[in-house]
């Protein structure tokens, strides 16, 4: 094998004559167009990875992926180890044959999941422990294991396992987490060279945004005899500018003869910029997560098809798009299916959205091999964030894997960076609170019930705090005098959309008056004044969920969404959580209406209903512990619909006869 890396024009064959890299041509600014060969076929780069997390791209075929030029997409180990495991891959000859994919598969290695696990995960030299999601057994992630599942996986590229640290970190433990990286390095070339696969491995460069650690990272790494290397640890709360000057200077010290990739990078514009220093493999989830929430990129800019301004609109989401959304569809017909919800929506938007992301890559292909990537760069910038646009979501102040966001309506928010959900979308955190969780839920009324036992609400789910202080803003303004105690216990693993939030006390009017009782909280998990009180479990929800005392009565079932966090939407999560209900019985409120959680909760032992409308969406959902508590329940229209549907089974879970005869035996279906 050969490391040569004098010259763009350098053929690079990896470690087993499977992987080859073949720069083309370069830009005087180190942009370059070339080719990656793979022993499935020709990736052209820059190219997008879409993202496969569970062998699947969410809510599209495989086919409709293809369709948008995507040569390489990528799966996650971490995900494919807990489910379905190695073992079938193993049976299955890996993830081409069993996802139906001819194409190059990328699997990262399960550091940035390590990473958004936060204070849930305990890492040590050995490797990160943790539980799993799904059946709470425990999970021991080394470099090793990640070499080994990634084999069975069978990807065309393995990713050495990493530490991500979050962009607040000090200097002092961002370097102890660097130095763990070039260790584990080592380790996952060993673990590789135990077993003959034919993969090409990658490793990753780290060091945060300190551009002396970044330097000594990328000395350590390019020492070791990996076919490609990536930049790590971007995208993890730093600023824009912070994200553009670190992957400039990183990049530009990597050999020239082996691909380069971002990860977890980004949206259209950081493409644009990371492209043009050099940089030729990228993946994000953006394109189809915020499909999810009603987004299309186009080349005038981002927009939000949710939009009143579109109900009659027949122009094409983008007039410069020929993809099969945007030929056949016009804008008023998607804003009907965002508007009411209908799963169709996010798949229309993600298919628009990666064919955008795969124009963007062809055309900054071609302007690098026609030499004019200066004037398409700028083209492109001018049209995707053109001066003066209005933004239906502005980006702000970033910390610890959090964003903060204004809403279209003026409204402050935080949204998550890892996965790129907004908490409490559309109306704002206080509005929301108070009308999907405090008043959805009958708390004020629960409060005034006289000589009764103090009132447990558990709030799962603290995110920025708006539901808690909701709660307690409503206990208060209430008076002692009429009012019985309220003991309120929050549920929370990573609490940097509170620290966020506290920074912005403008956008966060809601938190002043109880930033006292914030700051207790965080600092000794608990605050009490006279019959109020507030406790935080901090960790694993599966874990502090049996520290919570029975009865709770009232639920703020507010975590990520069943994509992002399916654990927290199972039969068996809602089984426990309704086993803390008393003989008074238990409300929850949620913002999901979608058939599998119903149907989750309905086999967890709760009662439905429809809830009440929440910003963009026409319906919530409320369960119970008794239909008499529900405004709403579900009743035998659902129940058709719900036989008619193709989304019959609960989160996590097949549908089969058990299922079905849960469902119809329920007693809210009775007569």
């Amino acid at each position: 094998m050969r490391f040569s890396s004098k010259g763009p024009c350098h053929t690079f064959w990896s470690f087993a004559l499977i992987l080859r890299f073949e720069p083309l041509a370069t830009a005087p600014t180190g942009a370059r167009a070339g080719h990656l060969h793979t022993r499935f076929g020709v990736v052209e780069t820059p190219a997008f990875m879409p993202v496969g997390t569970h062998a699947h791209v969410r809510h599209l075929s495989l086919p409709e992926v293809e369709a948008t030029g995507a040569r390489i997409l990528l799966a996650n180990t971490w995900h494919l180890l807990l489910r379905p495991g190695p073992e079938v891959f193993d049976r299955f000859g890996g993830i081409h044959r069993f996802m139906g994919w001819g194409h190059g598969v990328l699997t990262d290695s399960g550091g940035f999941q390590i990473f958004s696990l936060g204070e849930s995960c305990e890492v040590t030299e050995e490797g990160a422990r943790f539980r799993s999601p799904f059946d709470q057994h425990p999970v021991l992630l080394t470099p090793e294991s990640s070499i080994a599942t990634q084999q069975s996986i069978g990807s065309d590229i393995m990713m050495a396992l990493d530490v991500c640290p979050p962009s607040t970190w000090g200097e002092a433990a961002t370097r102890a987490a660097m130095e763990r990286t070039h260790r584990w390095a080592a380790r996952s070339l060993e673990a590789r060279a135990r077993r003959s696969t034919g993969q090409a491995l990658f490793g990753i460069v780290q060091g945060g945004v300190f551009p002396h650690l970044r330097d000594e990272s990328v000395k350590a790494i390019t020492a070791l005899p990996f076919d490609g290397f990536a930049i790590g640890g971007l995208a993890v709360g730093e600023s824009r500018e912070l994200l553009d000057t670190t992957t400039a200077h990183t990049v530009k010290q990597l050999p020239a003869d082996r691909p380069r990739y971002l990860m977890g990078v980004g949206t259209p514009r950081d493409l644009v910029a990371a492209v043009s220093v050099g940089v030729d493999l990228f993946d994000c989830i953006l394109p189809t997560k915020m499909a999810q929430q009603g987004y299309a990129y186009t080349f005038q800019g981002q927009l939000r098809i949710t939009r009143q301004e579109f109900r009659l609109s027949d122009e094409k989401l983008d007039p410069t798009c020929e993809c099969p959304v945007c030929t056949r569809h016009p804008r008023g017909y998607l804003q009907h299916l965002s508007n009411g919800g209908h799963a169709l929506a996010s798949r229309l938007l993600g298919i628009h959205n990666l064919h955008h992301y795969a124009q963007l890559m062809r055309r900054l292909r071609t302007a690098i091999l026609q030499g004019r990537l200066a004037e398409e760069s700028r083209a492109l910038l001018d049209g995707l964030e053109p001066r003066g646009a209005p933004q239906a979501v502005e980006a702000g102040r970033r910390e610890a894997g959090f964003e903060l966001v204004t809403l279209k309506g003026g409204a402050r928010a935080v949204r998550h960076l890892g996965n790129g959900e907004i908490m409490h979308p559309g109306v704002g955190p206080w509005e929301e609170a108070n009308g999907l969780y405090v008043g959805q839920t009958g708390l004020t009324e629960k409060l005034q019930v006289e000589h009764a036992a103090p009132l447990r609400v558990l709030d799962l789910g603290l995110g920025a705090a708006a539901n808690a202080v909701a709660a307690l803003t409503a206990a208060r303004a209430l008076g002692a005098a009429r009012r019985r105690p309220l003991e309120l216990v929050s549920i929370e693993h990573d609490l940097g959309a509170l620290k966020l939030a506290l920074q912005d006390a403008e956008g966060f009017p809601f938190l002043t008056p109880w930033r006292p009782a914030i700051e207790a909280l965080l600092r000794d998990g608990h605050w009490k004044d006279g019959d109020l009180s507030w406790s935080l479990l901090l960790g694993d929800a599966h874990q502090k969920l049996g520290e919570v005392a029975a009865p709770v009565h009232v639920v703020f079932h507010d975590p990520f969404s069943p994509e992002q966090n399916p654990e927290l939407w199972t039969p068996a999560w809602f089984r426990r959580v309704h086993a803390l209900a008393g003989p008074d019985g238990m409300t929850l409120s949620t913002y999901s209406t979608s058939t599998p959680v119903r149907v989750s909760m309905l086999l967890g032992g709760f009662h439905v209903g429809a809830g009440v409308p929440s910003g963009a969406r026409a319906e919530t959902t409320a369960a119970a512990t008794s239909s008499a508590l529900l405004a709403r329940p579900l009743g035998g229209r659902w129940l058709k619909r719900w036989e008619r549907s193709s989304a019959r089974a609960p989160i996590g879970g097949t549908f089969d006869g058990t299922v079905e005869r849960a469902v119809r035996g329920h007693p809210q279906f009775a007569g």
